[in-house]
């Protein structure tokens, strides 16, 4: 039966044949651009070295660091600084006498 422009479309029918075809096109297997593929791996090649390089260099860092030799820092003056100095106490003066009138 051929539909007329007339008849009302019968919208589960279309929406059915639209997933059978959707569904038909998913089996088919689509071949990738290989360019952008390739750009990508090179990329995280590139970024897994760059990370690896900076871990490297860490690591080299902290065992020369590890590697110097622990030394006491020797003292810039030889006698120790007292860290407050109490003033010396004013030693009484002698006073002088009243005046004898």
């Amino acid at each position: 039966m051929t539909q007329t422009p007339q008849e009302p479309l019968d919208v589960q029918r279309v929406l059915m044949d639209r997933a059978k075809r959707l569904a038909e096109q998913d089996q088919v297997a689509h071949e990738r651009p290989i360019l952008p593929r390739l750009m990508g791996l090179a990329l995280a090649l590139v970024v897994v070295v760059v990370v690896l390089f900076a871990f490297d260099r860490f690591l080299a860092s902290m065992q020369r660091f590890l590697a110097l030799p622990i030394t006491d820092p020797e003292p810039s003056v030889t006698e120790p600084l007292p860290a407050y100095v109490v003033p010396a106490s004013p030693e009484p003066e002698s006073t002088p006498e009243p005046a004898k009138e």
